[in-house]
């Protein structure tokens, strides 16, 4: 894998107009990669990470296969050279995360996906998925060691017209692995719905 970052000119019109459509930030970003893509050998996952202030907005991309950063348009973001990501994991090892994802279910009525709306939920939800990624939510006195730390909704519109919301909720935390191999899938592939509009990237450090 590898892991590029992109630190938005907001001088750029293009660049402008990205950071007010996901859609169109993931077909920019999906330019770098569109060989890979073609060919079924990519997938491309992405997050707009939390600035302050009045500091440049900041894309943090990771990709299956090398990306070619030369085919943005002269101006749009400054780019810091792509980094190989080899995590070499092991059971009972822990670490701490962030995922800005979209935790939801399925409406029983309407077959549409609706977005969770207590904390309680949010947590179950994510306990629940990193579990099955191959991971384990620490916990410390029965309460899980994760906070979160922007809970909002992008507004997307769709291809028919229609203005959508998609919950977008930023967890932080300490998880552990414990199955390596199906934790690094998990990385590949990320977390929940939503991954064309930037969700679903799981990041971790020491």
């Amino acid at each position: 894998m590898w892991i590029s970052k992109l630190v938005l000119d907001l001088r750029s019109k293009a660049a402008r107009r990205d950071l007010a459509s996901p859609y169109e930030m993931h077909r920019t970003l999906s330019k770098a990669v569109s060989q890979a893509l073609a060919e079924g050998r990519e997938r491309l996952l992405w997050r707009l990470e939390p600035t302050r202030g009045l500091e440049d907005p900041v894309v943090l991309v990771q990709t299956l296969t090398e990306p070619d950063w030369g085919v943005l348009e002269a101006g749009y973001a400054r780019v810091y050279p792509p980094k190989p990501f080899h995590p070499v994991l092991h059971p009972g090892q822990v670490l701490r995360f962030r995922l800005k994802a979209n935790p939801s279910k399925r409406a029983r009525e309407t077959g549409e996906r609706v977005a969770l709306k207590t904390q309680a939920e949010k947590f179950f939800w994510l306990e629940r998925k990193l579990r099955e990624g191959g991971f384990r939510l620490v916990e410390e006195d029965g309460r899980p060691l994760a906070d979160i730390h922007q809970d909002t909704f992008l507004e997307v519109r769709h291809k028919d017209g229609h203005l959508l919301q998609v919950q977008a909720v930023l967890f932080e935390g300490v998880l552990e692995v414990v199955d390596p191999e199906m934790a690094l899938k998990t990385l590949e592939r990320g977390i929940g719905p939503g991954k064309v509009l930037g969700l679903g990237l799981l990041s971790l450090r020491p």
